[in-house]
Protein backbone atom coordinates (compact mmCIF):
# COMPACT_ATOMS: atom_id res chain seq x y z
CA UNK A 1 0.00 0.00 0.00
CA UNK A 2 3.04 2.31 0.27
CA UNK A 3 3.61 4.13 -2.99
CA UNK A 4 7.29 4.51 -2.14
CA UNK A 5 7.69 0.71 -2.10
CA UNK A 6 5.19 -0.57 -4.67
CA UNK A 7 4.96 2.28 -7.13
CA UNK A 8 1.91 4.41 -7.84
CA UNK A 9 -0.15 1.91 -9.88
CA UNK A 10 0.40 -1.09 -7.61
CA UNK A 11 -0.33 0.95 -4.48
CA UNK A 12 -3.54 2.27 -6.06
CA UNK A 13 -4.66 -1.28 -6.84
CA UNK A 14 -4.12 -2.32 -3.21
CA UNK A 15 -6.18 0.66 -2.02
CA UNK A 16 -8.93 -0.19 -4.51
CA UNK A 17 -9.08 -3.77 -3.26
CA UNK A 18 -9.49 -2.60 0.33
CA UNK A 19 -12.11 -0.04 -0.73
CA UNK A 20 -13.97 -2.66 -2.77
CA UNK A 21 -14.06 -5.09 0.14
CA UNK A 22 -15.36 -2.39 2.49
CA UNK A 23 -18.00 -1.26 -0.02
CA UNK A 24 -19.17 -4.84 -0.57
CA UNK A 25 -19.63 -5.48 3.15
CA UNK A 26 -21.42 -2.14 3.53
CA UNK A 27 -23.80 -2.98 0.67
CA UNK A 28 -24.54 -6.44 2.04
CA UNK A 29 -25.54 -4.93 5.38
CA UNK A 30 -27.64 -2.11 3.89
CA UNK A 31 -29.04 -3.70 0.72
CA UNK A 32 -32.34 -4.84 2.25
CA UNK A 33 -33.10 -1.44 3.79
CA UNK A 34 -31.94 0.42 0.68
CA UNK A 35 -34.35 -1.55 -1.53
CA UNK A 36 -37.34 -1.83 0.82
CA UNK A 37 -37.37 1.70 2.32
CA UNK A 38 -34.92 3.91 0.42
CA UNK A 39 -36.30 7.20 1.75
CA UNK A 40 -36.29 6.10 5.39
CA UNK A 41 -32.85 4.56 4.97
CA UNK A 42 -31.41 7.75 3.48
CA UNK A 43 -32.88 9.91 6.25
CA UNK A 44 -31.58 7.46 8.84
CA UNK A 45 -27.97 7.48 7.70
CA UNK A 46 -28.07 11.27 7.43
CA UNK A 47 -29.55 11.65 10.93
CA UNK A 48 -26.22 12.27 12.72
CA UNK A 49 -25.77 15.35 10.51
CA UNK A 50 -29.37 16.59 10.51
CA UNK A 51 -30.99 15.74 13.85
CA UNK A 52 -29.64 18.64 15.91
CA UNK A 53 -28.77 16.38 18.84
CA UNK A 54 -28.65 17.82 22.35
CA UNK A 55 -25.18 18.85 23.49
CA UNK A 56 -23.40 16.25 25.56
CA UNK A 57 -19.85 15.11 26.09
CA UNK A 58 -16.44 15.95 27.45
CA UNK A 59 -15.12 18.12 24.61
CA UNK A 60 -15.12 21.81 23.82
CA UNK A 61 -18.93 21.86 24.07
CA UNK A 62 -18.45 21.85 27.83
CA UNK A 63 -17.67 25.57 27.52
CA UNK A 64 -21.28 26.21 26.52
CA UNK A 65 -22.66 23.54 28.84
CA UNK A 66 -20.90 24.37 32.09
CA UNK A 67 -18.71 27.48 31.85
CA UNK A 68 -21.19 29.87 30.23
CA UNK A 69 -24.98 30.17 30.06
CA UNK A 70 -25.20 28.77 26.55
CA UNK A 71 -24.77 29.90 22.96
CA UNK A 72 -26.85 30.85 19.95
CA UNK A 73 -24.20 29.46 17.59
CA UNK A 74 -24.06 25.75 18.45
CA UNK A 75 -24.08 24.79 14.76
CA UNK A 76 -20.53 26.11 14.56
CA UNK A 77 -19.34 23.23 16.76
CA UNK A 78 -20.40 20.81 14.01
CA UNK A 79 -18.64 22.92 11.39
CA UNK A 80 -15.54 22.98 13.55
CA UNK A 81 -15.61 19.18 13.84
CA UNK A 82 -15.89 18.68 10.06
CA UNK A 83 -13.14 21.21 9.37
CA UNK A 84 -10.87 19.60 11.94
CA UNK A 85 -11.41 16.22 10.30
CA UNK A 86 -10.55 17.67 6.87
CA UNK A 87 -7.52 19.51 8.25
CA UNK A 88 -6.14 16.44 10.01
CA UNK A 89 -6.65 14.36 6.86
CA UNK A 90 -4.69 16.90 4.84
CA UNK A 91 -1.92 16.95 7.46
CA UNK A 92 -1.80 13.16 7.43
CA UNK A 93 -1.30 13.13 3.65
CA UNK A 94 1.40 15.81 3.78
CA UNK A 95 3.29 14.34 6.75
CA UNK A 96 2.45 10.64 6.64
CA UNK A 97 5.98 9.58 7.57
CA UNK A 98 5.67 11.39 10.87
CA UNK A 99 1.94 10.98 11.51
CA UNK A 100 1.58 7.43 10.19
CA UNK A 101 1.59 5.74 13.63
CA UNK A 102 -1.33 7.99 14.64
CA UNK A 103 -3.49 6.97 11.65
CA UNK A 104 -6.09 5.28 13.88
CA UNK A 105 -6.21 8.14 16.39
CA UNK A 106 -6.38 11.27 14.24
CA UNK A 107 -9.93 10.77 12.84
CA UNK A 108 -11.38 10.55 16.34
CA UNK A 109 -9.86 13.88 17.36
CA UNK A 110 -12.63 15.54 15.32
CA UNK A 111 -15.16 14.41 17.94
CA UNK A 112 -13.47 16.68 20.48
CA UNK A 113 -15.07 19.67 18.75
CA UNK A 114 -18.39 18.00 17.94
CA UNK A 115 -21.70 18.63 19.71
CA UNK A 116 -21.65 14.98 20.87
CA UNK A 117 -18.12 14.43 22.21
CA UNK A 118 -18.79 11.56 24.58
CA UNK A 119 -15.87 9.72 26.14
CA UNK A 120 -17.40 6.43 25.00
CA UNK A 121 -16.41 7.27 21.43
CA UNK A 122 -12.78 7.15 22.54
CA UNK A 123 -13.01 4.26 24.98
CA UNK A 124 -14.44 1.86 22.40
CA UNK A 125 -11.48 2.55 20.09
CA UNK A 126 -8.81 1.94 22.73
CA UNK A 127 -8.13 -1.69 21.66
CA UNK A 128 -7.53 -0.53 18.08
CA UNK A 129 -5.20 2.23 19.24
CA UNK A 130 -3.21 -0.20 21.38
CA UNK A 131 -2.94 -2.64 18.48
CA UNK A 132 -1.77 0.15 16.18
CA UNK A 133 0.83 1.31 18.71
CA UNK A 134 2.31 -2.22 18.76
CA UNK A 135 2.08 -3.10 15.06
CA UNK A 136 2.65 0.26 13.33
CA UNK A 137 5.91 1.82 14.56
CA UNK A 138 7.33 4.96 12.98
CA UNK A 139 9.92 2.89 11.10
CA UNK A 140 7.11 1.27 9.09
CA UNK A 141 6.37 4.65 7.49
CA UNK A 142 9.96 5.74 6.88
CA UNK A 143 9.68 5.12 3.11
CA UNK A 144 6.03 6.05 2.69
CA UNK A 145 5.25 8.37 -0.20
CA UNK A 146 4.13 11.86 0.68
CA UNK A 147 3.53 14.86 -1.59
CA UNK A 148 6.04 17.63 -1.33
CA UNK A 149 4.94 20.96 -2.84
CA UNK A 150 7.84 23.30 -3.52
CA UNK A 151 7.21 25.59 -0.50
CA UNK A 152 7.41 22.55 1.81
CA UNK A 153 10.68 21.25 0.40
CA UNK A 154 12.72 24.41 -0.18
CA UNK A 155 15.36 26.05 1.98
CA UNK A 156 12.75 27.50 4.34
CA UNK A 157 10.78 24.30 4.54
CA UNK A 158 10.64 24.13 8.34
CA UNK A 159 8.71 27.40 8.91
CA UNK A 160 6.65 26.64 5.80
CA UNK A 161 5.53 23.31 7.27
CA UNK A 162 4.57 24.92 10.55
CA UNK A 163 2.61 27.56 8.61
CA UNK A 164 0.85 24.86 6.56
CA UNK A 165 -0.19 23.01 9.70
CA UNK A 166 -1.47 26.22 11.27
CA UNK A 167 -3.44 27.16 8.15
CA UNK A 168 -5.06 23.74 7.94
CA UNK A 169 -6.17 23.74 11.59
CA UNK A 170 -7.05 27.43 11.96
CA UNK A 171 -10.54 27.21 10.35
CA UNK A 172 -11.64 24.51 12.81
CA UNK A 173 -10.33 26.42 15.81
CA UNK A 174 -11.98 29.62 14.57
CA UNK A 175 -15.36 27.89 14.27
CA UNK A 176 -14.98 26.46 17.78
CA UNK A 177 -14.29 29.95 19.17
CA UNK A 178 -17.31 31.33 17.31
CA UNK A 179 -19.52 28.62 18.83
CA UNK A 180 -18.17 28.99 22.36
CA UNK A 181 -18.48 32.79 22.41
CA UNK A 182 -22.15 32.86 21.39
CA UNK A 183 -24.75 34.30 23.73
CA UNK A 184 -27.84 32.49 25.07
CA UNK A 185 -30.89 33.67 23.08
CA UNK A 186 -33.43 33.10 25.88
CA UNK A 187 -33.62 34.92 29.21
CA UNK A 188 -35.38 32.72 31.72
CA UNK A 189 -36.68 33.40 35.22
CA UNK A 190 -38.52 31.02 37.53
CA UNK A 191 -41.51 32.92 38.93
CA UNK A 192 -43.19 30.10 40.87
CA UNK A 193 -42.62 26.47 41.91
CA UNK A 194 -45.26 24.06 43.20
CA UNK A 195 -44.14 21.70 45.98
CA UNK A 196 -46.47 18.75 46.72
CA UNK A 197 -43.91 17.71 49.36
CA UNK A 198 -40.97 19.67 50.82
CA UNK A 199 -38.48 17.69 48.72
CA UNK A 200 -40.23 17.58 45.34
CA UNK A 201 -41.43 19.91 42.59
CA UNK A 202 -44.48 19.17 40.42
CA UNK A 203 -44.78 22.45 38.47
CA UNK A 204 -42.52 25.31 37.43
CA UNK A 205 -43.70 28.64 36.11
CA UNK A 206 -41.25 30.59 33.96
CA UNK A 207 -41.02 33.94 32.29
CA UNK A 208 -39.03 33.55 29.08
CA UNK A 209 -37.83 36.32 26.76
CA UNK A 210 -36.55 35.58 23.26
CA UNK A 211 -33.77 38.09 22.55
CA UNK A 212 -32.93 36.56 19.16
CA UNK A 213 -34.03 37.86 15.80
CA UNK A 214 -35.79 34.59 14.89
CA UNK A 215 -38.62 32.59 16.40
CA UNK A 216 -37.50 29.71 18.63
CA UNK A 217 -39.20 26.50 19.78
CA UNK A 218 -37.66 25.80 23.21
CA UNK A 219 -37.51 22.46 25.03
CA UNK A 220 -36.94 22.78 28.77
CA UNK A 221 -35.29 20.58 31.37
CA UNK A 222 -33.58 20.76 34.75
CA UNK A 223 -30.12 19.23 35.13
CA UNK A 224 -27.90 18.32 38.06
CA UNK A 225 -24.19 18.14 37.33
CA UNK A 226 -23.27 16.34 34.11
CA UNK A 227 -25.71 14.65 31.81
CA UNK A 228 -29.11 15.59 30.43
CA UNK A 229 -32.51 14.68 31.86
CA UNK A 230 -35.68 14.19 29.79
CA UNK A 231 -37.49 17.32 28.69
CA UNK A 232 -40.24 18.69 30.87
CA UNK A 233 -43.71 18.89 29.38
CA UNK A 234 -45.02 22.35 28.45
CA UNK A 235 -48.43 22.53 30.13
CA UNK A 236 -49.04 26.18 29.24
CA UNK A 237 -47.17 28.49 26.93
CA UNK A 238 -46.46 28.83 23.20
CA UNK A 239 -44.62 26.05 21.40
CA UNK A 240 -42.82 28.69 19.34
CA UNK A 241 -41.71 31.95 20.92
CA UNK A 242 -41.59 34.83 18.39
CA UNK A 243 -38.50 37.00 18.10
CA UNK A 244 -38.11 39.75 20.71
CA UNK A 245 -41.13 38.63 22.70
CA UNK A 246 -41.84 37.41 26.23
CA UNK A 247 -44.12 34.56 27.29
CA UNK A 248 -45.14 32.70 30.41
CA UNK A 249 -44.55 28.94 30.54
CA UNK A 250 -45.79 26.30 32.96
CA UNK A 251 -43.76 23.08 32.99
CA UNK A 252 -44.38 19.62 34.43
CA UNK A 253 -41.62 17.05 35.14
CA UNK A 254 -41.65 13.99 32.85
CA UNK A 255 -42.27 11.66 35.79
CA UNK A 256 -44.76 13.97 37.49
CA UNK A 257 -42.39 15.04 40.26
CA UNK A 258 -38.81 16.30 40.36
CA UNK A 259 -36.87 15.30 43.47
CA UNK A 260 -34.78 18.15 44.82
CA UNK A 261 -31.11 17.38 45.55
CA UNK A 262 -29.12 18.44 48.59
CA UNK A 263 -29.06 22.10 49.61
CA UNK A 264 -25.66 22.79 48.04
CA UNK A 265 -26.34 21.14 44.65
CA UNK A 266 -26.39 23.24 41.51
CA UNK A 267 -29.67 23.12 39.59
CA UNK A 268 -29.59 24.39 36.01
CA UNK A 269 -32.62 25.28 33.94
CA UNK A 270 -31.83 24.61 30.29
CA UNK A 271 -33.68 25.42 27.09
CA UNK A 272 -32.64 23.80 23.82
CA UNK A 273 -33.82 24.66 20.32
CA UNK A 274 -33.15 22.48 17.30
CA UNK A 275 -33.40 24.92 14.41
CA UNK A 276 -31.30 26.91 14.86
CA UNK A 277 -29.37 24.95 17.45
CA UNK A 278 -29.16 27.03 20.61
CA UNK A 279 -28.75 26.52 24.34
CA UNK A 280 -29.82 28.84 27.12
CA UNK A 281 -29.11 28.05 30.78
CA UNK A 282 -29.75 29.63 34.16
CA UNK A 283 -28.96 28.68 37.76
CA UNK A 284 -32.28 28.27 39.55
CA UNK A 285 -31.51 26.37 42.76
CA UNK A 286 -32.81 29.24 44.91
CA UNK A 287 -36.00 29.83 42.92
CA UNK A 288 -36.86 26.12 42.63
CA UNK A 289 -36.60 25.59 46.38
CA UNK A 290 -38.75 28.62 47.18
CA UNK A 291 -42.49 27.83 47.23
CA UNK A 292 -44.61 29.85 44.85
Amino acid sequence: MRRGELGGRAAALVVLRFAGAAATVWLLINAYFLVSEPGTWLRGIALPLTQGAVLHGQGVVDVSLYLTNGSDRLDWYSRASLLLFAGLLALFVLFVRRLGPAATVLPWCAFYLATRSQDGYYLMMTPLWLAAAVTAPASAFARAWQPRPRPLSGQRRRPARFAAAALLLAPALTCAVVAATGTPPLRMQVTAARHPTPGTVSRLTLQVTNTAGTALAPHFTLTLGQGMDPYWRIVRGPRTLPAHSTARYELRPPSGRFRLPGPHARIRLRAFTASPQTLSSADVQGEVRRPG
